[in-house]
């Protein structure tokens, strides 16, 4: 399979790995040359610091008490405790993950009330038939499981599979973020694995799996921290079921699924300066759009009719979308040199003052830029670039989180082999 930079198309994880791959020695410490080259291209008054050093990281997550959880795709999970990469992982499901390609362990979430049920999630890639290549019928998955973490570790013993059996057939477009919105509910996103599996339509553009409904490929899902259906989703009832354990019956449809007709939504972010549960889905385009959605509960984003606010692949048959599909908030063309969408972050209110009120910051990955996205003040949004030039690799995941005293932007970059950076505004 060709790279993203190849094909400007989006696989990211595997562009990702290829640059993690690239550099010699794997994992190394930034320098501090490094650090202020990077500070160089943040707005002036905000500073860009290397915080660790961790392989490969894909996911960040925040405890209570200040600790930063990161994902490493390679199946461990790391954590830093006062500024410091603490040297041994709380978790290892390496033996257990296929982090070939774009699979791994993707994506972590803390509970709501983790401090008093240590509750952790992930999503990951399981070696379901012991080997990560196919072999005939026999396809790694991915899921999503519960630990239950004691101190700064975790016991793997302590798993409870929420998902299972999301079918990683080509290896790319697993998705695999999770985390918790303000009703209490677990949301995990799901891509359309690169090709469809059942071999009715194809791969890439011509990949439809995520138009059918007894799948949870090309979707946001959404269930309770133990795994349940909860009794608003959109789709309950005569003629669904669940799919927790793999696809169901053609003409069934999945009842874990909140949102459909997404290609890789490989990063969302939900804002927390609404009352409610408001979410911004980050969906990686194929060869023409990328996307912002907002979340609309049983909302079909189109995929694969639609790629943006367009048909698939078009710049020029555009518009209102056909009955019953949304378009997106915002997309952004290819021909800016920027191809693959990636991490999400809303700015918390009063944190940066007036400019970045109502903010919402995303990456991307190939032209190694953070944006802003604001109100435009007539219904729409505008995009204004945050920081430029930074290492090639990154950003991959973003999270606002504390920071000392403060509360900061963090971001996971696979540059110099894998790096967490904190973005200070001092």
């Amino acid at each position: 399979m060709k790279s993203f930079r190849a094909r400007a198309v989006a696989s990211v994880l595997v562009a990702l790995l290829g640059a993690a791959v690239a550099t010699s020695g794997g994992m190394a410490a930034a320098t501090s040359a490094h650090q202020r080259a990077t500070a160089e291209h943040v707005p002036i008054g905000f500073t860009d610091t290397v915080v660790a050093a961790v392989h490969s990281p894909t996911a960040l997550a925040s405890t209570p008490d200040g600790r930063l959880l990161v994902t490493d795709q390679s199946g461990k999970l790391r954590v830093i405790k006062n500024g410091v990469l603490l040297p041994k992982p709380a978790l290892s499901l390496s033996r257990t993950t296929c982090s070939n390609g774009e699979r791994g362990l993707l994506g972590v979430a803390v509970d709501p009330s983790f401090a008093t049920n240590g509750f952790v999630y992930v999503y990951y890639t399981f070696k379901k038939f012991r080997k990560c290549q196919i072999q005939s019928s026999k396809v790694p998955v991915n899921r999503v499981s519960r630990f239950t973490m004691l101190g700064d570790t975790i016991d793997p013993a302590t798993e409870k599979i929420l998902i299972d059996g999301i079918v990683s057939y080509a290896g790319n477009h697993n998705a695999g973020f999770v985390g918790f919105g303000h009703d209490g509910m677990l949301y995990a996103s799901v891509g359309d694995g690169g090709c469809d599996y059942t071999l009715v339509t194809g791969c890439a553009a011509f990949n439809g799996i995520s138009r059918l409904n007894n799948t949870l490929l090309g979707k946001v899902l959404r269930i309770t921290p133990s795994g349940g259906i909860p009794a608003d989703n959109p789709f309950t009832g005569a003629g669904t079921a669940r799919c927790n354990q793999g696809a169901i019956a053609a003409g069934l449809t999945c009842q874990e699924t909140y949102l459909h007709g997404l290609r890789n939504p490989f990063r969302f972010a939900f804002d927390p300066n609404a009352a409610g549960t408001r979410l911004f889905v980050n969906d990686v385009g194929q060869d023409t759009w990328e996307e912002i959605d907002e979340a609309v509960k049983g909302a079909d984003y189109g995929w694969n009719e639609r790629e943006g606010h367009c048909a698939n692949s078009s710049t020029t048959d555009c518009g209102a979308p056909p009955a019953g599909m949304t378009n997106p908030i915002f997309d952004y063309s290819h021909s800016t040199g920027c191809t693959a969408i990636t991490g999400g972050a809303f700015v918390p209110n009063g944190l940066w003052g007036a400019k970045y009120a109502a903010g919402y910051l995303y990456a991307d990955y190939i032209c190694d830029r953070i944006f802003l996205l604001s109100p435009d003040g007539v219904g729409g949004w505008k995009s204004s670039t945050f920081a430029k030039g930074l290492a090639p690799g990154g950003p991959v995941g973003m999270l606002f989180a504390p920071h000392g005293a403060a509360t900061s932007l963090y971001y996971t970059t696979y540059a110099n082999g894998g790096e967490v950076h904190v973005i200070d505004k001092p």
